[in-house]
């Protein structure tokens, strides 16, 4: 399957959830670094932003849905602590790859990925803790008028509309004309779109979350009791 293929693919099934599996996937030693390494962030080649440490011994990556219920669970118990404990202090860094698995996934993500990188990480962790809520507002988006005749374009819109995102993003920070600008930008749309490809075709996750240590696949990650002997066993 081509990326534009897939980018159409996605698009189309705005109002269809769980269009792919989610699955239920002592202190730290202190740094002497004096940087704030959470507000040090970077783009890889492929579009995935990256917070942290270039140079962290450690180095995760997270492929997660913003749809995914486990996902959300591994957020409520990690993000903290692996922000404060790791991240911050230059110990790891993490890099999100958006493995999209729906409509509504979609227009979340991609409104997160124009957001600024300094409030990126705290935007999914405040997504995931509202989760039900707005991908219940959204699911109602299919008894718009009209809707199955919208464009591809104005259903992302529809969607991010009926969940609320206008009002969660300008509550964190993004203006009205960014809120729009980001909804009108085809190159996020189709790098987003091709990152979702390259998660489910050619990286062949299982699952999200699905979590990468230092390139070595981790299984069993559930919750942050599972994350952290794992990052301790890296740093050694």
């Amino acid at each position: 399957m081509t990326r534009r293929v897939v980018f159409q693919a996605t698009l189309a099934i705005v109002a269809t959830v769980a269009a792919q599996p989610c699955v239920a996937a002592g202190p730290a030693r202190k740094s002497v670094a004096t940087v704030d390494w959470l507000q040090v962030s970077r783009r890889t080649a492929d579009g995935a932003i990256v917070i942290g440490n270039p140079a962290a011994k450690v180095h995760i990556v997270e492929y997660l849905s913003l749809t995914c219920s486990h996902c959300a669970v591994l957020s409520a118990g990690a993000m903290v602590p692996l922000r404060r404990d790791y991240i911050a202090r230059g110990l790891a860094s993490l890099e999100v790859r958006h493995a999209v698995r729906d409509g509504f996934d979609f227009a979340a993500s991609l409104l997160l990925r124009c957001d600024s990188p300094a409030r990126y990480l705290g935007s999914i962790e405040a997504l995931y803790a509202i989760q039900p809520e707005w991908m219940e507002r959204a699911a109602s988006v299919s008894a718009i008028p009209g809707f199955d005749s919208m464009s591809p374009d104005m259903k992302v819109a529809a969607a991010a509309s009926a969940a609320g995102f206008p009002s969660f993003f300008q509550s964190r920070g993004m203006t009205p004309k960014a809120y729009s600008a980001c909804l009108a930008d085809m190159k996020a749309k189709e790098q987003l779109s091709a990152m979702a490809g390259n998660s489910w075709e050619r990286d062949r996750i299982p699952g999200t979350p699905t979590i990468e240590i230092n390139g070595r696949r981790q299984d069993q990650i559930h919750s942050w009791p599972d994350l952290e002997p794992a990052i301790k066993a890296a740093l050694k």
